[in-house]
């Protein structure tokens, strides 16, 4: 099992000195995520020297709108070519929002029928994420395929893999022990984006929140789960001070590998 940490948690940093940290911290890898800073021409430079301070193992389409890529559709195309260029293994995306009004989106989504073979992704598994409600008084579920079970149901037959978020599914007050195990019987579960929630914010600092953590990370060790699983947790939990936010990085990775058996 690799542990990694998600660029997005820190994304108004520079992208080398994200990497940077997370190797500090002792994480094994990272997830990055793609933002506008892929509309720099030397982007995919910069991307290639951060893996020589750690290997991306996951890359997570980008799910604002990116103006040199345009539609969302193309977006994946893009995130393909990025991962192939830096070898590596798994990309994760979001649904289609209808609150958004995706419709291209939508469409193209909704007419796949293999999604490995049509995109020619080739040794790198594409993953789709379950996502959450929103809001605060009235909850709204934005997103085409929010409940996680027809999720699942429409993955497996149009060939994707899947990316399991934990907080996503907190918002449906769903225990994650439940949805882990759901997704793990697919055979077909290659990321765990994991954070803490509770009943009005979500991505918290793991033991901020009423998830269940080490009956979590205690229940994927036991049943064998070995694939990647990715902090993934809100900018605002963490310090703007280096030092603290190195300390705070490790005290949450050891807190994982605590629980998940592996070497502190």
């Amino acid at each position: 099992m690799k542990v990694l940490f998600s660029t997005g948690c820190l994304y108004y940093l520079p992208l080398k000195e994200i990497f940077s940290l997370a190797k500090e911290a002792g994480f094994d890898g990272c997830e990055l995520l793609i933002d506008r800073q892929v509309n720099r021409p030397d982007y995919l430079d910069i991307v290639k020297e951060c893996c020589e301070i750690l290997p991306v193992y996951s890359i997570h389409a980008p799910f604002l709108k990116i103006d040199a890529w345009g539609s969302k559709t193309n977006a994946i195309v893009e995130t393909i070519k990025i991962t192939q260029a830096i070898n590596a293994s798994i990309i994760n995306f979001h649904p289609p929002s209808w609150l958004s009004v995706e419709l291209i989106f939508f469409r193209w989504f909704k007419r796949m029928e293999d999604f490995q073979k049509t995109l020619g992704s080739e040794g790198i598994r594409l993953t789709i994420e379950n996502m959450p409600r929103v809001g605060k008084r009235l909850m709204l579920i934005p997103y085409i395929l929010n409940d996680y079970i027809d999720l699942i149901d429409y993955g497996i037959k149009r060939n994707l893999d899947f990316t399991f978020d934990t907080t996503h599914l907190g918002t449906f007050g769903i225990d994650p022990v439940v949805g882990f195990l759901r997704f793990f019987k697919t055979g077909r579960l290659r990321n765990i984006h994991i954070s803490d929630y509770n009943d009005t914010d979500s991505h918290l600092f793991l033991g901020r929140g009423d998830m269940p953590v080490a009956k979590f990370l205690n229940t994927i060790r036991r049943l064998g789960y070995n694939e990647l699983i990715t902090l993934e947790i809100s900018p605002q939990e963490l310090p703007r001070s280096r030092h603290w936010m190195l300390k705070m990085l490790k005290y949450q990775l050891s807190l994982l590998k605590f629980h998940l058996g592996l070497v502190i």
